[in-house]
């Protein structure tokens, strides 16, 4: 049976919300109600809803402010959006609309129009493609337009292509199920990491599969790779059996279909950026970042490397690069940091089991609750449990991104 499609609903007006509230519930939609501008903006980036309907009239954010705000967030920017507005206000506000949102209806709405547009939104956001079915980032199509985009306008930028090392071997033997909640943690990791460390107007996408790429600026770029390096490492391992990371190698075929030890999943970053020398095409860019990810991929443990150069060197200095990419690495490998993931301190303590673990990341992800309060949340402990053991861990902290 398929889900119900998830609506955000922001409106200060309660009459009018009890109102809309009945009717999508009667046409079988989940709705989220929210009162002001800022709840909108958490919920919308934890929730992933299908749909926004907005108020103009409202609370903290003005309603057009807000559309705005979520077009410009790369977690929320694929969600279309109605407005509504009165039509006294229409008119004055008609660029505000066109630059942030996808339809507007006259308030108060009538029922009929509502449920077309509603129904047209969403079947115009399955067909766009533009976000990962999984990960829900901008996929493809977002990301060769905002990289254009900065190009056209000769932008500095610094631009990261992220893959996993050793994902498949670790996809074949623990299956496709687990497979994407590594996905899942992995974009997670990176949102979080961008957003915490990065500059306004960054970008985070979806290539497919376990590849991602950022966009930020070039004195952001060495301290998001390492934060992205330093939680893939404290976090990834937890996704693997109790043996399997205590060997820190899992025993399986590798892609010669001999069997192998193959390590621990690790992230490979490669960067390039446009500081000192003009990119001039996607395919350039993609190009010179595919290069330093080849390199980076034969050390299979965690790294990044920020491209020096954007013009190719041609085959007789291939030798003086390989050589200048492997000083650069050793200078920029970071050691992880010491404080354990809440979901491994819950299994070392037996609060809970892999299983457990597994569906308090799944229900953590899609809620947006952090991993604890999701355990408590489905009754696996009680929040005095919790309490104890974050009390017992003075290195963890609630930001970080398992949390």
């Amino acid at each position: 049976m398929p889900k119900n499609k998830k609506i955000l609903l922001v409106i200060e007006d309660q009459n009018l919300d009890k109102i809309l509230t009945y009717l999508l519930k009667a046409w079988n939609y989940d709705v989220i109600l929210c009162y002001d501008g800022n709840q909108a903006l958490a919920l919308a980036s934890q929730q992933y809803p299908d749909l926004i309907i907005i108020d103009a009239h409202c609370a903290k954010i003005d309603g057009l402010k807000l559309c705005k705000i979520l077009k410009y967030d790369f977690v929320t920017s694929y969600i279309p959006i109605i407005i509504l507005i009165e039509k006294k206000q229409l008119r004055r506000s008609l660029l505000d609309i066109e630059q942030g949102v996808d339809d507007f209806l006259i308030k108060p709405p009538d029922p009929i129009d509502l449920e077309i547009r509603i129904a047209l939104s969403l079947r115009s956001a399955d067909h766009q493609f533009h976000a990962n079915a999984l990960t829900k980032l901008p996929g493809n199509k977002s990301i060769e337009k905002f990289v254009k985009s900065y190009l056209n306008e000769n932008k500095i930028f610094s631009f990261s292509y992220l893959d996993i090392n050793n994902f498949k071997s670790f996809n074949d033997k623990y299956g496709y199920m687990a497979g994407d909640m590594v996905i899942l943690q992995t974009a997670k990791i990176i949102t979080s990491c961008v957003k915490r460390s990065g500059s306004a107007g960054d970008f985070v996408g979806h290539i497919g599969g376990d590849d991602f790429v950022y966009l930020t600026t070039p004195n952001k770029e060495e301290q998001i790779a390492q934060e992205c390096i330093n939680e893939f490492d404290r976090l990834i391992p937890l996704h693997y059996s109790a043996r399997d990371r205590e060997n820190g190698f899992i025993k399986t075929k590798d892609r010669g279909g001999h069997m192998a030890d193959i390590p621990i999943m690790g992230l490979s970053i490669a960067v390039v950026n446009n500081r000192s020398t003009k990119v001039h095409s996607v395919f350039q860019l993609i190009e010179i970042t595919f290069e330093i990810k080849k390199f980076l991929k034969k050390k299979h443990t965690s790294n990044y490397l920020i491209n020096r150069r954007v013009t190719d060197s041609g085959s007789d200095n291939r030798q003086a690069l390989q050589e200048k990419y492997t000083h650069e690495l050793k200078n920029h490998h970071q050691h992880p940091k010491t404080s354990k993931p809440l979901g491994q301190m819950m299994l070392e303590t037996h609060l809970i089991n892999e299983e457990q673990l597994k569906e308090a990341l799944n229900y953590h992800w899609s809620t947006g609750q952090r991993i604890g309060e999701a355990a408590v949340s489905l009754g696996f402990f009680n929040e005095e449990h919790l309490k104890r053991l974050l009390e017992h861990q003075p290195l963890f902290h609630q930001t970080q991104t398992q949390s």
